[in-house]
């Protein structure tokens, strides 16, 4: 049995009692950084190209959409976007017959990777919070996946804590605690950039974690995510309630990313999304998707304390210019 097709676990044991017998017979240090720079290379190959393997068995024609499974155990919006996803094709179904939306499993891919998934042509189809770098580097389809609400934020926080955040009166106090947030998420920068104070975390589930051990004190997620994820965490971390008083606001949609020059695929999607827009199913999709249909009617939260954040890498043009795109919790819809 060669490298190739030997177990990773049982090749790690298998490496760990050599590094002991080259101990034993003192080979040297050389000898033991050679061995984990074989583990190194093992750990790309076994977990990494077989995504890639995987990838391209199940590409069966050029029109199908490649989007990423679930990153997290703890994933519930998931659905909520792949169901948005297959309402957009579902408008141009009709000039691609043959296409459908393909799901290639994923393992904790964090955000920021799974964007570099687009530029190795992994994925067709990435959606994600936008900064100037992503508009840059990839192809944005300017058209606010969640019309806008992704920037507004509630906060998970530890059950114990509601009277402490309850006396929170200004950003100034707020800003005196930690918040988790991903490592790669353009909200981290946003809120250094306005003073709060943020513990960067690469993957998502640990933030769990980190919140309910007191490793940070709040955790911010949209409206439409922190409903669904305390649900889905509460057997585990009973401690973690949802805190919906206060309010954090910056302009920040989640756009439909691709190749640059994947244009046929990007007239695709914008589209769809307007005409799902005009013929009132994406509304429809969600005041009825069990993600969002808690968010309305949008009046419900004009009484919340807000506490309004910059975005700097938000170009406020982009709004104007798509104003009927978005949404604000005090609308009437």
């Amino acid at each position: 049995m060669g490298f190739e097709t030997l177990p990773f676990s049982l090749l790690s044991i298998c490496i760990k009692r050599t590094s002991l017998r080259i101990l034993d017979h003192n080979f040297g240090k050389q000898m033991l950084c050679f061995i984990w720079k074989i583990k190194a290379l093992l750990f790309n190959t076994f977990f990494i190209v077989p995504l890639v393997f995987f990838n391209i068995a199940v590409q069966a024609n050029a029109n199908d959409i490649r989007i990423l499974g679930p990153r997290d155990k703890i994933d519930p919006v998931y659905s909520y976007f792949v169901d948005l996803t297959k309402l957009v094709l579902s408008k141009t179904q009709h000039l691609y017959p043959d296409s459908k939306v393909v799901l290639i499993p994923s393992n904790r891919v964090t955000q920021g990777r799974s964007l570099l998934l687009l530029d190795k042509n992994y994925l067709d189809l990435v959606w994600s919070g936008t900064n100037i770098e992503r508009e840059s580097r990839y192809l944005p389809i300017y058209f606010p996946l969640f019309r806008g609400l992704l920037g507004y934020r509630v906060l998970l926080i530890r059950k114990e804590d509601v009277g402490k955040f309850s006396q929170i009166t200004t950003s100034a106090q707020l800003k005196e605690l930690v918040a988790c947030q991903g490592a790669h998420w353009p909200d981290s920068d946003i809120l250094e950039d306005n003073g709060y104070t943020v513990s960067r975390v690469v993957h998502f589930d640990a933030m769990f974690k980190m919140l309910s051990r007191k490793r940070c004190d709040y955790f911010p997620r949209a409206i439409f995510e922190g409903f669904s994820e305390q649900k889905a965490i509460v057997s585990e971390f009973e401690n973690i309630v949802l805190f919906d008083d206060i309010i954090l606001h910056y302009n920040f949609p989640f756009y439909y990313f691709v190749d640059k020059e994947n244009i046929e695929l990007s007239k695709r999607l914008i589209t769809g999304l307007k005409q799902s827009l005009q013929d009132g199913s994406f509304m429809a999709l969600m005041k009825n998707h069990s993600v969002s249909k808690h968010l309305f009617p949008l009046s419900q939260w004009k009484n919340k304390r807000f506490f309004e954040l910059v975005n700097g890498d938000f170009d406020s043009q982009t709004l104007e210019n798509n104003s009927h795109f978005w949404l604000n919790l005090e609308a009437r819809e």
